[in-house]
């Protein structure tokens, strides 16, 4: 992919091509408006990977461009992807399903911090989701354990959890609802 710079001076357009590291840059600086929903789905095709989880970032993606990144080989832009608000205006429960079945702490940690955010989604699916895929990581565990949007439900099982932080977080966040 070949990224070019232009520029117009008194009618005169000059261009350059941009490496990877001045595209990222740049990428931070594009306003994020509709009227550039092209420019990012064009970066999201990037081979660079930190250029698609800039791209991830932005609020006017398309949804086609939003599910392509949702589905991205690097953990970095699929986490920024969970984080983003159009992600989680959009995402249906099955494609929530998908990301967090990779199991990149990240990405888990950013969905649990924000599942009471989902539009589609309720944090009882996203609970039951990590039951189901039998999520065992402990530090994604206690991100859920000190969740205040997690049910309770959910919580009280994680007191038995055999990893102390999580069971104590767990028994701490009942407290103090």
């Amino acid at each position: 992919m070949r990224a070019i710079l232009g520029i117009e001076v008194d009618g005169e357009s000059f261009g350059a091509e941009l490496g990877h590291e001045a595209v990222e840059s740049v990428l931070y600086y594009i306003p994020d408006t509709d009227e550039n929903a092209g420019i990012f789905a064009a970066l999201a095709k990037h081979p660079f990977p930190r250029v698609r989880e800039r791209v991830a970032e932005k609020r006017n993606l398309d949804q086609e461009t939003l599910m392509k990144l949702a589905e991205d080989t690097d953990p970095r832009v699929v986490a920024s992807v969970a984080y983003s608000e159009g992600f989680k205006e959009e995402a249906s429960l099955d494609q929530l399903k998908k990301i967090m079945e990779r199991e990149d702490e990240q990405t888990l940690s950013n969905i649990i911090a924000y599942c009471g955010s989902f539009s589609k989604i309720s944090v009882d699916e996203i609970a039951q989701a990590i039951k189901d895929l039998n999520i065992q990581n402990p530090y994604v565990l206690l991100q859920a354990a000190n969740s205040y949007d997690m049910p309770t439900n959910f919580i009280e099982e994680l007191t038995e959890h055999p990893d102390a932080s999580v069971s104590s977080a767990a028994k701490e966040q009942l407290n103090n609802r």
